[in-house]
This record gives structure tokens, sequence and C-alpha cells, in this order.
């Protein structure tokens, strides 16, 4: 019986439907090390780790990815626990590669960034669920050599459903660490207000630890969160529909909203919190709603020139962001995309950042 013998390109394939690679790595070994054209792509990617542009989501960009530019897309943003980040981009045609890399700040005096996702290979797109509060930077390249427009869209969603049924964040109408007992504690909680005996849902699928009325909390059920351990707490119910130890999946009813414990004198309402190892954490970006920022319109040219001097150059698409310099008029810039009334924008000497539309005009390609 003749041995088995397997080339490097069968071992690979082996090993990558054992764990998959990141659409960076395999690309990147289509090339040979030495490779000019491929150095300057990957030098790119990496001087964008230095970017310090800023957006706050949600946020959507239409562009051009450039055929002629080693154009690397980087993005700064804020990021809570227990949110859910999305990011996709839209192309044109879908077979062309898009690589996005997430990396979150450390607690480190350089304020460095360490990787801690990317899309896997052929995909453009990438979710990932914040267990940590930081700072987080979002980098998006495109393949060499390719000319394509595209649509972005970055995102976060909660990563619980909302815990009163119809409710919506508008519901909410008493956060996080506001004062209790003339200031003497902080509330660890958000309270939700609704009609009585609005039924009140399980947020993830788990297990209910137990139930009762006692306490500041009046009637309450404490979920044990199957997914990620965390102890769910619903308080001031009306009346329970469970008993403790019961498994549950999202959107079963729990119970329904009341004004029991110390509410007696409040509207009804909810107050749900979320512990962790015994510790309470901030609900509301675990439940909050968000939206889709839409594209108003899409970008098809990659050059611009700016039509008034002293025109802001910001770190960010909105007056409120930081300034970055002053452009000139008839000054020539490379266009990334626009988001919004603001162009993404690059200068002659590399520098990045959003001009409003207002102080830009469309330079014809050659």
């Amino acid at each position: 019986m003749l041995p088995l013998v397997f080339g490097c390109n069968e071992v690979q394939k082996v090993a990558d439907v054992i764990k998959k690679p990141t659409a960076r790595i395999a690309y990147e070994r289509n090339f040979k090390k030495n490779d000019s054209l491929f150095l300057l792509w990957r030098n790119a990617f990496k001087k964008s780790k230095e970017d310090k542009l800023q957006i706050t989501l949600p946020y959507s960009e239409s562009g051009l990815f450039s055929e002629e530019n080693f154009n690397v897309y980087s993005y700064n943003l804020q990021l809570k626990e227990g949110e859910r980040l999305i990011v996709g981009v839209e192309k044109q045609p879908d077979s062309a590669l898009v690589f996005i890399d997430l990396f979150q700040q450390k607690n480190d005096s350089l304020k460095t960034f360490k990787l801690v996702k990317s899309a896997e290979d052929q995909k453009s797109s990438l979710a990932f669920e914040i267990d940590k509060s930081a700072v987080y930077k979002v980098i998006i390249q495109p393949e060499m050599k390719r000319q394509f427009p595209f649509i972005l869209k970055i995102y976060s969603e909660p990563m619980y459903q909302f815990p009163v049924s119809g409710g919506n964040n508008k519901s909410v109408q008493s956060f996080w660490a506001d004062p209790r007992g003339h200031g003497n504690r902080s509330h660890e909680g958000v309270d939700i207000f609704a009609e009585r005996g609005t039924p009140v849902v399980a947020v993830s699928n788990g297990r209910i630890a137990s139930t009762g009325e006692r306490g500041l909390g009046g009637k309450q059920v404490w979920l044990k969160d199957g997914i990620f351990g965390k102890r769910v707490y619903y308080a001031h119910l009306d009346s329970i529909a469970v008993t403790a130890g019961k498994r549950v999946k999202t959107g079963d009813t729990l119970g329904f909203v009341g004004n029991t414990g110390n509410a007696k004198t409040t509207p009804p309402h909810l107050h749900f919190g979320i512990y962790r190892k015994r510790v309470a954490v901030n609900p509301y970006p675990y439940i909050k709603m968000s939206d889709i920022q839409e594209v108003n319109d899409t970008v098809r040219f990659l050059k611009a020139t700016v039509s008034r001097n002293r025109t802001d150059l910001r770190n960010g698409p909105a007056a409120i962001f930081k300034q970055l310099t002053s452009l000139k008029k008839n000054d020539t810039i490379l266009v990334l995309g626009k988001n919004q009334d603001w162009f993404h924008v690059q200068t002659l000497d590399s520098l990045k950042g959003f001009v409003n539309q207002s102080y830009l005009k469309e330079l014809p390609s050659n």
C-alpha cells in the first residue's frame, strides 16, 4: 500500500478547513514577500493604523476605490459594552475583494491598537460583539489594481432584545448612574415605562435563576443569560409569569410591568439591570435600538479642487470635529468617498480628513 503524500498546497487547504483564514491572509499568500507592488499595498495598510479620523455611528460612505492609489480607509470610533458592531461593504462587481480589520485601543501610554477581528476570506462584512467599552479602529482596504464603486455602512445593534414588549428607546426615561436616595446611591439600571400589565420578555435564551417579591425591587425575576453568563434583573413587576429553574427563549414572557417595591409612588415601569460577576454594568447599550444611515448620493470621481481659501479640513464629518488644517483655493485633493454633506479626502501630502461639500468642485478625470 503506497503512503499518502501531500503537497504544501494540499496541507494548506486542509488547515484552512479547520481554521478559516482571514481574507487578508488568504490574499497575501498570492504574492512574493519582495513583490514591490505588494510591499506598497501592505505598507499603506500599516501606515493607516496611525490615522486618527473619527466617526460616530451610524455611518455610511459611498465612493470609488482607486486603481492607481493605494487608498486605505481607517476610522476611530467609541464603542460600548453590549453593542454589536456591524461593518459591511457593498461593491460592484461582487467578486472584487475588500479587507476589513477591527482593532481595539490598548490601555497603554502610547494608546496603541491590537487586532481583535478580521473579515473571513471572500467576505466583505464583519460583526463583533463588544465586551469592553473602548476606542476601536476599523480599517478597510481594497485589493490591488482594481477600480470599483462601493457603499460602506458601519453601525451598531444591541446584543439583547428590548425587554418590554412594544417598547423602544423613547420608553427609557431613567438611565444608568442617575442619583437615587438623595444622592446616597446611583441607579444600577434603566427604567422602561409602559402601561401596567405590558409583558416583559427574556432578552436572551437562558434559565430563570430566581423569582420572588423582596426588597426595593418588589416582584422580580432574575434571568441567567445562557450565552454570556450574565445575570439579568427585572424589577417592580405587577405579576410574575415564570418559576425558578425554567428554561426560556428570547422573547418569552417573564412577567408584566407594574410598580411594586419602592416604585409604588411612580408610574408603572420596568427596572432593568445587568450584572456581570455580581457587578452592575450599564444595560442601555445592550438594548438600545439603532439605525442604519442611508446613502443619499453616490460618488464616482477621484479628484476635486477647493473652491475657497481657508477651507477647513477636519478629522470627522461634522463641524464639531477638530480642524486639522486649512486648505487653499484651487488646491487639488483626492476624493476617497462621501458621508452625507462631507467628502472624505486626502491631500497631496497624504493628510486625510473631511471637507464640507460646499467647498469642493469635481475635477474631471483625464
